[in-house]
């Protein structure tokens, strides 16, 4: 319907309901406002639905927090996943030595920046959008801060890895939850084996 066509007695009484409550599609409300500059009445109608829905929630019963939300809430966030999910994590099994052996293998990529840091592939997930690779670090120094769009599984196979004020030595792992960032650092310098999201966002370089 174009803005000359006029609306029924039903369209137009709909499409007021529609207005007042802004559920209009853009071009759908404004070819309903070029109808109410031709309509007095329409418009009083629009007038009129907009004063009722202002007055709802003044109407709406209150209804008194639960005594125990806070604590469910807390419940909810520590029962969600930490680390990656995907098969991939299964590689986190396999014998120190024979993980540094595959990691002189790869092809090594250095990341932007001055971080000092280069990654190399190993194997990737598509299903779950994760990602296996190494990635070290020569020396002391910050890594790039980076975003983690899932759960991120961190094995330390060389040197040391600090994350939060904690330090992780060869043999430990780390986990680090979605939809979270952080800026990890090494003291002495690091191998690591990391399984995280393919659509990670390194923030600053």
């Amino acid at each position: 319907m174009t803005p000359s066509e006029p609306y029924s007695n039903a369209d137009a009484m709909d499409m007021a309901a529609l207005y007042a409550l802004d559920v209009l599609e853009a071009d759908e409300r404004m070819q309903f406002e070029h109808a109410l500059l031709d309509s007095a009445e329409l418009d009083q109608t629009v007038r009129g639905l907009e004063e009722t829905v202002a007055s709802l929630a003044y109407g709406a019963v209150p209804v008194p927090m639960a005594a125990n939300l806070k604590d469910r809430l807390f419940q909810r966030i520590a029962a969600q996943p930490m680390g990656a999910s995907s098969d991939l994590l299964r590689l986190l099994e396999l014998p120190i030595a024979k993980l540094r052996q595959k990691a002189t293998e790869l092809d090594w990529l250095l990341l932007p920046g001055k971080s000092g840091v280069e990654v190399a592939t190993w194997q990737v997930d598509e299903d779950f959008r994760e990602a296996a690779f190494f990635a070290r670090k020569t020396g002391s120094g910050l890594f790039p801060n980076h975003y983690h769009a899932s759960g991120e599984t961190v094995l330390v196979l060389e040197g040391d890895f600090v994350v939060d004020g904690h330090v992780y030595y060869t043999g430990e792992q780390v986990a680090a939850p979605g939809k979270t960032s952080h800026q990890p650092e090494s003291v002495t310098g690091c191998l690591l084996l990391c399984v995280s999201s393919m659509d990670d966002d390194i923030l600053d370089v």
